[in-house]
């Protein structure tokens, strides 16, 4: 589908008659991303479809991920406009980053170099703590919600499974196998230091450019990630010794957020050389749960279903 024939198709379907729908540029297990004209301001948003089925009007995970982005006030968390109930379904429009998250970009063009990675690391570590400040958790950091804007800018996004409250239920603990701390499947419950392991988990995605327990099934993931050490590392250099510390088992050993900032701030800044390293890993395996393609802008009665 081009652009000018996705254009043409969302003459009939503003979100809200105010949100014109230009082209799907992401999806995930919840839902699409849409990049729309907000034609009452004239500026690019980004909004998302929840396609889930909802069991409110809108459903209680649209509400409790719009109000939890739109309490931290943080630029490295993205900016939350509006919440809106349209052709039975919850929409969240949120200001557009860019068209790339970290994941496209590391599948894309692979591996991150090591000093990238950590200033990466470091802006995903002043959004986690503006929001462990507030008392929310995110649940959900990976690659897949690492925004990269112009000018060099990091945004977390995805508040979804974002709560205050420790305890994980069978809806909180949705997140992505490849990168969930150990305690969120072995203990049922969750805090700062999860959010911190899910970190590390990204940082060795965005420098092996794949994550520390690849399988090539999530049952299989998860089996590794209950019982196994992350695979060895090969390309992480400097930040070797961070992402092993952020991964160790018991959430109790791993570093703080205060702690964690001088470190990758000194190989952001070039401090710490990198070091060479012999170790050898097999090829990964392919790993999915990634953006997918294009697709048709709907019609406001179009009930198109996503199956993830």
């Amino acid at each position: 589908m081009t652009e000018s024939s996705a254009i043409t198709a969302a003459e009939d379907s503003r979100v809200g008659g105010r949100y014109r729908l230009i082209e799907e540029i992401g999806s995930g297990g919840m839902g699409r991303v849409w990049l729309a004209d907000d034609e009452l301001l004239g500026r690019q948003v980004a909004v998302k479809e929840i396609t889930a089925p909802p069991a409110e009007l809108p459903d209680a995970r649209t509400l409790r991920e719009a109000r939890a982005a739109a309490r931290l006030d943080h630029p490295n968390v993205v900016r939350i406009f509006d919440v809106l109930w349209w052709s039975n379904r919850s929409w969240i429009v949120m200001e557009y980053v860019g068209p790339r998250s970290l994941h496209d970009r590391i599948r894309r063009d692979g591996p991150l170099p090591h000093r990238e990675a950590a200033r990466v690391g470091l802006l995903m570590l002043a959004a986690l703590s503006s929001a462990h400040a507030a008392g929310i958790l995110h649940r959900d950091v990976k690659p897949h919600n690492v925004l990269l804007g112009t000018g060099g800018r990091v945004v977390l996004t995805d508040f979804g499974l974002a709560t205050d409250q420790p305890e994980l239920t069978a809806e909180t603990v949705a997140g992505s196998p490849y990168f969930m701390a150990p305690e969120c499947l072995e203990a049922g419950r969750s805090g700062p230091a999860a959010d911190l392991w899910s970190l590390g988990a990204t940082l060795y995605d965005a420098t092996e450019g794949r994550p520390p327990f690849a399988r090539p099934t999530a049952t299989r993931t998860l089996v590794a990630l209950a019982t196994e050490q992350p695979d060895p590392p090969r390309r992480t250099g400097p930040l070797t010794p961070v992402i092993l510390d952020l991964l160790a088992r018991d959430p109790a050993a791993r570093p703080t957020a205060a702690t964690l900032e001088p470190r990758l701030r000194r190989i952001a800044e070039g401090a710490v050389g990198v070091a060479r390293t012999t170790t050898r890993v097999a090829p990964p395996p392919a790993v999915g749960n990634g953006w997918r393609g294009r697709a048709t802008v709907p019609s406001p009665t179009s009930r198109n279903r996503f199956d993830h």
